[in-house]
């Protein structure tokens, strides 16, 4: 009896939501040029175990199965993702540790089309992609806002944030921007976090004076231009590749991390203020100085893969973070492990990267590590040890070919876990990097397929996510 009152249950649940969905798809859509996008997409789910979110509530389904779930949730836009006790967020506002719940985040992303008409050899992970790339080609117009704030403080040249520099740059010169307002698809607001922390010795002022003169720069906007206000922000972005990441946003008005895209390196699903299924994680790090790294080690191609005569590498400041301390207490003295506790000259590092088949890439502070670049433009597969980060160009890139993520809290078994990958699969998978490699390297003047072209493709395809959080006063 209670089987069938649990059946009558989530069939009633399902009909409910396939009627929301009509209604949803009658009242929200303004746009019929939407169709062909939406036909081209598909959802994932992210799974965060022990974690729930405070949200906006749809409703809540008792004794529904997760794909049960996965199916009510895909189907209904207002949807942003669900719990393992039933209940349906509207949104994602703050997540927080709850042992017993796990967290469902949708994602939706391009669908798989058969390409017909791209015959470069670099179109890589585009090949499934051409016509949207080639409409994004044609068709997305980008609008630099000129703010007189912060002018004054210069731009850094820091190899470890230099994506931030390097993409307004590149936009700046590009055949994207555009110096009418009103043909642009999307609006930059040229903040630059990194130059404005580095602007002061202290890290703690530092970080305030990046809030305050983003928050600035928000307000200038808002109060010059029609274009934020037409939106709420939801056609903006902006660039922060310092750690603080979506934190910047902390002075701000409140639209700018719930509906303006944010393209940062620390892509931490746990971060109250980074959006996943609105924000993108971009390649972390252009290189060092002149040394042009990826065109040295081209994903591992020049190296000979029976060289690769150690398990794991792993160099720098091993004592951030909650990782990094442990795993140079489990494997300073394994045979099998090269871990330097400390800087290496460029020399002994690439030699390290060549010569090693996985390079440990654990967080430290922050999510995210330039180790990950350094590891793939060698051919060494990265090995991720991270919990909610968020790869980048995720969506894109399948991160499953060409990197082993680790939890946090399996550490103590990294060893066995390398071991038991095959000679087959590490052949595979350093295959899959010399093909993807590319598409994570920035490049000036910027390639077709490169890192400036991937990122600016993953924005073109946010053009029509649904920002539903009302006018924030």
């Amino acid at each position: 009896m209670r089987l069938s009152f649990a059946c009558v249950l989530v069939s009633c649940s399902l009909l409910l939501v396939l009627l929301l969905f009509r209604w949803c798809s009658s009242s929200h859509r303004t746009d019929e040029s939407f169709d062909p996008v939406r036909k081209q997409t598909h959802v994932l789910y992210i799974k965060l175990n022990g974690v729930d979110a405070s949200a906006s509530e749809l409703f809540t389904v008792r004794g529904a199965s997760v794909e049960q779930m996965k199916v009510m949730c895909t189907v209904l836009p207002l949807c942003h993702g669900f719990n393992s006790e039933g209940q349906f967020k509207s949104k994602i506002a703050s997540k927080a540790k709850s042992p017993a719940i796990d967290l469902y985040l949708k994602q939706t992303v391009l669908g798989v089309k058969q390409n017909k008409t791209l015959s470069s050899s670099e179109a890589g992970v585009f090949s499934s992609h051409d016509e949207e790339y080639r409409n994004m080609e044609s068709s997305m117009k980008i609008y630099i806002y000129d703010i007189p704030i912060g002018k004054e403080i210069p731009s850094l040249e820091d190899y470890k944030y230099g994506v931030e520099h390097l993409f307004i740059t590149l936009l700046s010169k590009s055949k994207f921007r555009t110096l009418d307002p009103t043909l642009a698809t999307f609006f930059l607001i040229p903040a630059r976090c990194t130059a404005y922390r580095k602007s002061v010795p202290n890290l703690k002022a530092g970080i305030q004076m990046a809030s305050t003169i983003t928050a600035e720069m928000v307000t200038h906007v808002m109060q010059h231009s029609p274009y934020w206000n037409a939106s709420q922000g939801a056609d903006h972005f902006y660039i922060c590749a310092h750690d603080m990441g979506t934190r910047v946003t902390s002075a701000a008005n409140q639209n700018l991390f719930r509906n303006a895209i944010a393209m940062v390196n620390t892509a931490d699903i746990l971060e109250r203020t980074f959006v996943v299924h609105k924000d993108i994680s971009v390649p972390p790090h252009p290189g060092r100085g002149s040394i042009l790294w990826s065109k040295m080690g081209q994903g591992g191609a020049p190296f000979d893969p029976s060289k690769r005569v150690r398990l794991a590498f792993v160099a720098g400041n091993l004592s951030r973070g909650p990782v990094r301390p442990k795993l140079l207490e489990l494997y300073r003295h394994d045979v099998d492990f090269l871990v330097v506790d400390g800087h290496m000259s460029d020399r002994d590092y690439m030699s390290a990267l060549k010569t090693s088949t996985f390079c440990l890439c654990p967080r430290g502070n922050v999510v995210w590590s330039p180790r990950v670049m350094d590891a793939l433009w060698f051919g060494c597969i990265p090995v991720i040890i991270a919990n909610y980060y968020v790869p980048p160009l995720y969506g894109l890139v399948d991160w499953s070919a060409i990197s082993i993520t680790v939890p946090e809290s399996q550490l103590s078994n990294l060893k066995d876990i390398l071991l038991t990958v095959s000679a087959e699969r590490v052949e595979e998978m350093q295959l899959a990097i010399r093909k993807t490699y590319e598409h994570l390297t920035w490049n000036d003047p910027p390639k077709p397929f490169d890192a400036f072209h991937s990122v600016l493709f993953q924005l073109w395809t946010k053009r029509h996510v649904p920002k539903l959080h009302p006018p924030i006063s």
